[in-house]
């Protein structure tokens, strides 16, 4: 009974540890719980990488169209600065202040 009883002890003491190693596996600092969020981050940081490469490149043409076309530069000239050529006819919209009676 003494050599059962010691083997019952050790089985225990091993099954013990074995679940210590497991728990310090999946919930530690560098276990596989924290592993799973550094992934799942990286990939997100890899989606925002594309789109700011997407939207370097939109500006590099952009640049490239302005150093180059003359209509680019007219054209941001006009929406942006509201710039207008020569010869152009301007329309000012003016809005009145004059209250509607509610529809019924």
């Amino acid at each position: 009974m003494n050599i059962n009883s010691n083997y019952q002890k050790t089985i225990l003491l091993s099954l013990g540890f074995f679940m210590l190693l497991i728990i310090m596996a999946v919930f530690h600092e560098n276990g596989i719980l924290n592993a799973y969020r550094f992934e799942q981050e990286q990939v997100k940081m890899k989606e925002g990488n594309e789109g700011l490469k997407q939207q370097n490149d939109l500006l590099r043409q952009e640049i490239t169209a302005l150093k180059s076309d003359p209509y680019a530069i007219e054209k941001i000239a006009r929406e942006k600065l509201n710039l207008a050529k020569t010869g152009d006819l301007i329309y000012r919209i003016v809005s009145t202040q004059s209250k509607l009676p509610p529809i019924k």
